[in-house]
């Protein structure tokens, strides 16, 4: 199978749980699918969530009449939504550092308190790296895919891609068309995020690369059509060995290897 394969890092990075609104706004681990379909649709000059609630609040007798179908997911989401994509942290196996920062917000009508300053505290990662794959298959249409590597390849974008929010620019690097083999043997690592509804792994088995690692966090997958929540799973990142025998047939249509990184597609 060919894939787009690119380098994507940050200075800094914000990936907003949305489930925490309290004393402090926190963030995802690790980049997650949606956010990655954002910034592909940046880059090729798709429309975000701006632009849906626009096409379904229309101010303008205009726009009402080239709004009569209301638009479930932003344009992006649609495009991008079954395409299969690999995330393979770098770091320090795997981790980045988060750090909270304080800023404030001064426009006035931010905050009840007194003189209508709100103090946000924000979690940010501190120089995040991962290696991204986009599959070339069924998932996503080939005219998108063309448009996404010549695009990627060649250093364009419609719009600044970053990292989560525009205070946070993302970074494009080494990118190349690379051809992914199928394992022809049980896998005894995974060196990407994975699933792990069925995975289990190997607690006699050898550690790669020194210190034993294990990171698991619920993190989104896509969004439901009522009101484009996060679908959330969750998603493993180790260097513990793996029990090839509990690797079900949906997790080997999902293996390919590039070299020597084994990779699972999400």
């Amino acid at each position: 199978m060919r894939a787009l394969r690119f380098e994507l890092k940050g200075e800094t990075a914000f990936f907003k749980k949305p489930d925490v609104n309290v004393y402090a706004y926190f963030t995802y681990s690790h980049i997650h699918k949606v956010a990655l379909y954002g910034l592909f649709g940046a880059i090729i000059g798709l429309g975000g969530y701006s632009q849906q609630y626009e096409r379904n609040h229309p101010l303008t007798s205009n726009r009402r009449k080239n709004s009569e179908i209301k638009a479930v997911f932003p344009e992006f989401y649609e495009v991008f939504r079954d395409t299969s994509v690999c995330i393979l942290p770098h770091g320090d196996r795997g981790y980045f550092a988060k750090k909270i920062q304080i800023f404030n917000n001064t426009v006035g009508y931010a905050s009840q308190e007194v003189g209508g300053v709100l103090n946000v505290r924000e979690q940010w990662l501190e120089h995040p790296h991962w290696t991204i794959y986009v599959a070339e298959d069924e998932g996503i249409p080939q005219p998108v895919f063309d448009r996404l590597a010549d695009y990627i390849l060649h250093s364009k974008a419609e719009y600044c891609p970053y990292l989560g929010k525009n205070d946070h620019p993302a970074s494009l690097t080494q990118p190349a068309l690379v051809e992914l083999k199928k394992p022809t043997k049980p896998p005894l690592y995974i060196d990407s995020l994975h699933r792990s509804e069925s995975i289990r792994y190997d607690e006699e088995g050898e550690v790669k690369g020194g210190l034993q690692s294990f990171f698991k966090e619920f993190m989104p997958v896509g969004l439901n059509d009522a009101n484009n929540g996060y679908m959330l799973e969750p998603l493993v990142f180790t260097n513990h060995e793996i029990d090839a025998d509990t690797l079900q047939e949906t997790d080997w249509e999902r293996l390919y290897l590039d070299v020597e990184r084994t990779l699972y597609f999400i």
